[in-house]
């Protein structure tokens, strides 16, 4: 209630400072009179009728009245006309839903969601151009992302924009005759197309495949640190939804949560997305084992190697890996008495350092990774939404 009755103040000042300068004023300013005078419904016609002429002020309208509720409210329709506005690039609706959907731990937080309308936008000019030019030249209508069969279930929520498919179309793996030897997980790490995961994901590797977003490459690796299990891939594409790391120091007890790919095969990689799983746990131990890894009570898989352990920020705190024996490395680190250090009848797991990760990446001078912000806690679906569109599955062939 209390953000429908902020977003009523927000609109009401800017419909009352509403620029008519162009050609549909007068007409929208009509509309607008006869909402005041309770004529909702011809008022409504009106401005569709407006819409339906190409006039986005009137979309624009049309969200502003429903949100503003003097007779009718109704938030979520108002968004769709916001959305229908910013569909034909105003600007000003478009930073609206900028500010909502990109509201961190707000209830309409949908960041790809600005993605996808501005690729609407983009779409909408071109049309545009094209009838001012030539004759209509009705083409049969599509959803260009149902054509590609890795999308055809995508949330349209989280549509990736027309340039980074574009990117990632270029780097599809070919068919070959490699040997599937197995699969793992990783994370995006910046928007140029750096993932991280683990070195024993990869190694012996002659092609490695990265699946993010429901788009699928070839990758090439960059850089690995045996002693640490992690290396740096990289694709030649964007990779828009990334992970920021959290080297703040590690705390017994804080909130957990590992993401990744478990039991992926080449037969079922395809509907990968709808296998990625999140965990949630506690760090058990500060003290760190072979000098870089904690120990977590978090459930792990096998293919969730290489995947991210997130904090309550949503930033990296920690990188799974399972290319140890852990009850041996908790003998042999913390010593014969480790169950008096650590809590009992917990599933314990291990995950390396971000203070160590993010010191070593800095150190490749490959990329050079700041620390995120701490600005808002979330919730375990948004530390899944965030996962899902920057955790992915690594595939390794030989």
């Amino acid at each position: 209630m209390k953000l429908i009755i902020y977003i009523f103040f927000i609109m009401s000042v800017l419909l009352t400072s509403h620029s008519y300068s162009d050609s549909f004023m007068s007409k929208r300013a009509e509309a607008i009179k006869e909402y005041n005078n309770g004529k909702v419904d011809l008022a409504f016609k009106k401005l569709k009728s407006l819409v339906k002429k190409g006039d986005s002020e009137a979309a624009r309208d049309m969200g502003i009245l429903l949100i503003r509720g003097k007779f009718s409210k109704d938030v979520d329709k108002a968004f769709d006309w916001f959305e229908v506005s910013a569909k034909m690039c105003n600007s000003r609706s478009l930073e609206f839903l900028k500010s909502k959907y990109l509201e961190r731990g707000g209830i309409y937080f949908k960041p790809a969601r600005i993605e996808y309308l501005k690729s609407k936008c983009e779409n909408y000019k071109i049309k545009n151009k094209k009838l001012v030019k030539k004759p209509k030249k009705k083409k049969p209508s599509e959803n260009k992302y149902s054509k590609n069969p890795d999308t055809k279930n995508q949330d349209v929520n989280f549509v990736i924009s027309k340039n980074v498919r574009n990117s990632w179309k270029k780097i599809r793996p070919t068919k070959n005759n490699l040997k599937f030897l197995g699969s793992g997980s990783g994370f995006a790490i910046s928007q140029n197309g750096h993932f991280l995961t683990n070195d024993h994901v990869i190694k012996k590797c002659r092609e490695i495949n990265v699946y993010y977003n429901n788009m699928m490459g070839i990758a090439k690796l960059l850089v690995t640190n045996i002693q640490m299990d992690s290396a740096i891939l990289k694709v030649d594409a964007i990779t828009p939804y990334y992970l920021n790391f959290d080297d703040k120091p590690h705390k017994v007890g804080e909130d957990l949560y590992a993401a990744g790919y478990p039991f992926t095969t080449d037969l079922i990689f395809k509907k990968a997305a709808k296998n990625m799983t999140l965990s949630k746990g506690i760090l058990a131990n500060t003290e760190m084992i072979k000098s870089n890894l904690l120990l977590i009570s978090v459930p792990i898989a096998s293919g969730n190697s290489g995947g991210p352990v997130l904090g309550k920020y949503g930033l990296i705190r920690g990188q799974i890996t399972a290319g140890y024996n852990v009850e041996k490395l908790i003998k042999k680190s913390l010593g014969k008495d480790s169950s008096k250090t650590l809590a009992t009848n917990i599933t314990m797991n291990l995950m390396i350092s971000s203070i160590k990760l993010k010191n070593w990446i800095n150190d490749t001078s490959i990329i050079y990774k700041n620390n995120g912000i701490r600005d808002k806690k979330f919730d375990s679906d948004e530390i899944g939404e965030i996962a899902t569109h920057t955790v992915a599955a690594i595939e390794c062939y030989n």
